[in-house]
């Protein structure tokens, strides 16, 4: 396998594309995957720097929005990152039919490869037509979850929005994208998108530079290997082992009661989501507010807080951000059934020292290239020290790594009996709500 690395953090756009066309004369192979990784800052200027791209490139290529990248000279917080490789691959996306049907296929044909990348909108912002046609949605299936009498008729309607919800693909559940795809019986990476800062129709996501719009891409990889990690204490063997856990490490603010179905949640602790937030954290935005940051790309979809649910099949944990939100009726990017309905709503703390987000051990230490996704939220708790991830790596291995802050990596991995991650809510899929991290190796002696 051969690979090159080309970045450049230069301020001015045209400037950039000039450092990255003379960076291109420069490499002595032929690839055949371009993975090109732009920073937030740059999202404005995407139809330029893809125009140019696209001119350039006649291979294939996986093109996102990352809010910062490293490499073996520094990390950065604007620019752009294009790792060229020459490896055997294959891309797999999906259409406009039943998106499980569709990544039913593609868990089929993606069996006879090493490992596979699946990247995708896991929440997905419209344009001002489409926000407004969901706000309706809301007030008519709250109007009819309100009439209800019972928890039986509640959970009925949460269904049904549930569907459409996925149906129009606005949430797209990491874990059911996973236990799909592990069926194929390959490790599976998941970079579930969700923009610290949020745009009209984002996440955008490039396949050869055509956007994908609210699809799953799979780019599945043949001389590679996944490992998983998260930061926290490892899970308990109850759910009153694992609540114990939550409490001590994280910091408590409630324990609650949940009405939820699908990927819906109806009350917590009897009220709206939205009034509960409203009351417990002061936090509250309406219907046009909302709208209009989301047109100037004003609004964070980072939050403090969250409602940590303990699953059934593990006692593992993962949770729910609590955001300020104007609808009533609360969706997010995972399936409730495999979870109790009482949780606990925390406050983010990371405890850990930033190293620890890229600390494999063992793991690290062959002849490899080795790409490590790491939390994006990871920016924001520790800020400057985060420079220590790349301080750490650079000491640890010299060379041959590179470094994305994305959002809440997650996988689907068998064989991982060496401990019991507390971010495992079903067997063999991890996910949490943050401190999560990806290594992804490429074997440089094929």
């Amino acid at each position: 396998m051969k690979y090159s690395v080309i970045h450049s953090s230069a301020k001015d756009v045209k400037s950039l594309i000039s450092d990255i066309k003379i960076k291109f004369e420069s490499i002595e192979f032929k690839p055949n995957l371009g993975i090109i990784i732009l920073t937030q800052t740059l999202f404005d200027d995407r139809d330029l720097i893809t125009r140019f791209l696209r001119d350039n490139i006649n291979f294939n290529t996986l093109t996102f929005f990352v809010d910062g990248f490293g490499t073996e000279d520094g990390i950065f917080m604007h620019g752009i990152l294009i790792l060229l490789l020459q490896v055997e691959h294959k891309f797999f996306i999906t259409g406009k039919g039943d998106i499980e049907k569709e990544l039913h296929q593609i868990a089929e044909k993606i069996r006879d490869h090493d490992m596979a990348l699946a990247v995708y909108p896991a929440l997905y912002f419209p344009g001002k037509s489409s926000l407004l046609k969901g706000f309706i949605r809301d007030k008519y299936y709250w109007f009819r979850y309100r009439r209800c009498r019972n928890e039986r008729c509640k959970k009925k309607i949460l269904q049904r929005y549930s569907s459409w919800i996925q149906k129009e693909r606005f949430f797209i559940p990491v874990n059911k994208v996973l236990r799909i795809l592990g069926k194929a019986q390959i490790p599976v990476a998941s970079v579930n998108l969700v923009p610290l800062e949020v745009h009209e129709n984002t996440p955008v996501i490039y396949h050869n530079f055509q956007a994908i719009g609210r699809n799953v891409l799979v780019l599945a990889i043949d001389d590679a290997e996944l490992h998983f990690k998260d930061i926290f204490p490892e899970r308990g063997e109850s759910y009153e082992e694992t609540e114990s856990i939550l409490r001590n490490f994280f910091a408590f603010r409630d324990e609650v009661k949940i009405v939820k179905e699908g990927n819906v949640i109806g009350e917590i602790n009897g009220h709206p989501v939205r009034e509960y937030i409203k009351r417990r954290f002061e936090l509250e935005i309406e219907e046009n507010e909302f709208v209009e940051k989301v047109e100037k790309g004003d609004f964070s979809a980072i939050t403090p807080y969250g409602l940590a649910l303990i699953s059934k099949k593990t006692y593992g944990a993962s949770v729910v951000g609590l955001l300020a939100s104007p609808l009533n009726l609360y969706p997010f990017y995972l399936n409730f059934d495999k979870f109790f309905d009482n949780g606990l709503v925390i406050g983010e703390i990371f405890s850990q020292k930033p190293h620890d987000f890229v600390d494999f051990g063992e793991k690290m230490m062959d002849n490899s290239l080795k790409i490590f996704f790491v939390d994006s939220t990871s920016l924001l708790a520790y800020r400057g020290e985060t420079y220590e991830v790349f301080d750490f790596l650079s000491e640890k291995l010299k060379e041959k790594f590179l470094i994305i802050f994305t959002s809440l990596p997650s996988a689907r991995l068998d064989d991982m009996p060496d401990k019991r991650f507390i971010s495992e809510i079903e067997p063999g899929i991890y996910f949490f709500g943050s401190g999560t991290s990806l290594l992804l190796k490429f074997n440089l002696n094929s």
